[in-house]
């Protein structure tokens, strides 16, 4: 995959605040102290879920290198229909999501056009649904996906692959996807890059050593595109049961996680650096101030590559364009 310095990227939203005003000093500590210079935007069941105009006047300047990840949307259609999915051998459920990509798309586009700067570079897709997903119909709905050229001509947006826990009847699992050995042909086939998260490899084996054994593989095999840290572990906690995909901070923050600075460290080694983006997606306590948010963030993104360039902020109403 890419080998120039990865982009350093923050799933910015598993840590928000609510209120609107600290969200946006969360997201200016996060360029202003050089954490991150790309975020991992979530793409739910009503799509960007905010006024897309706002969203775009905090990636303005700040955040460049950004991914949209389908996983929140995508999961609350599966629980819905329970054949919901690229991977689907359900027709109905497989169009739907080919469709439900198409928007997140275009929603993309959107954004790079309102900060006109490449804002968003990727999208996170998945081998949905969960336990009964088809690796045929997922090439299938790769097909159809390139075969939908939108009227600019191309796409500014490449697709990825983002692995999740892979069902195993012994194991309760969250997301039941394909197994890793069963996505890389379809990943090669269709010309795209595997991403993984370092918690739901783990919740797949109900071991911290799976991530480390897949990332090494990704990068020997050249299909790595990315690594996401997010941590898990075997008991329960204030942000989830045993095994969740809680998205849990490192060890020194949450003692049940088993992502410890070492873990991180070992995940990177094996990368070889051949990855396109590295970052962190975690939850924090509901009372935590902004500062406290940014350090818990910045603990796991001091250890990962740093941003690629200095991100400087817009001027204060600065305007993103019509």
């Amino acid at each position: 995959m890419n080998t120039a310095r990865p982009a350093a990227l923050v799933g910015a939203y598993a840590a928000l605040p609510s209120l609107r005003a600290d969200q946006e000093r969360f997201y200016e500590g996060l360029a202003g102290r050089r954490i991150a210079d790309g975020l991992e935007i979530p793409f739910r069941d009503d799509g960007i879920g905010e006024d897309i105009r706002w969203l775009a006047a905090q990636l303005h300047g700040c955040f460049t290198r950004s991914v949209i990840t389908l996983i929140p949307g995508t999961m609350v259609r599966v629980g819905a229909s329970g054949t919901f999915g690229l991977a689907s051998g359900d027709q109905d459920g497989r169009r739907a999501a080919v469709a439900f990509l198409h928007e997140a798309r275009t929603a993309a586009e959107e954004l790079n056009q309102l900060t006109g700067e490449q804002s968003v570079s990727a999208l996170h897709i998945h081998t949905a649904p969960s336990v009964t997903a088809v690796g045929e119909m997922f090439a299938r709905s790769l097909d159809e996906i390139a075969a939908a050229v939108p009227a600019s001509g191309a796409w500014s947006t490449r697709l990825v692959l983002e692995h999740c826990d892979a069902y195993a009847p012994a194991v309760p699992g969250e997301k039941r996807f394909l197994p890793l050995e069963d996505e890389i042909p379809l990943a090669r086939e269709g010309g795209i890059g595997i991403t993984i998260n370092w918690g739901r490899s783990a919740v797949e084996a109900q071991a911290p050593g799976r991530p480390l054994a897949q990332i090494a593989q990704l990068a020997s095999d050249g299909l790595l595109e990315g690594v996401m840290f997010s941590g898990a572990g075997p008991a329960a906690n204030e942000f989830g049961g045993p095994w969740a995909d809680a998205h849990l901070p490192l060890t020194e923050d949450e003692p049940t996680s088993l992502m410890d600075a070492g873990e991180v460290r070992r995940c990177l080694r094996a990368a070889e650096g051949a990855f396109s983006y590295a970052g962190a997606k975690i939850q924090v306590p509901g009372d935590a101030t902004v500062d406290e948010r940014l350090a818990a963030v910045g603990r796991v993104m001091r250890l990962l590559p740093g941003p690629v360039s200095a991100p400087v902020a817009p001027p204060a109403g600065a305007a993103v364009r019509p």
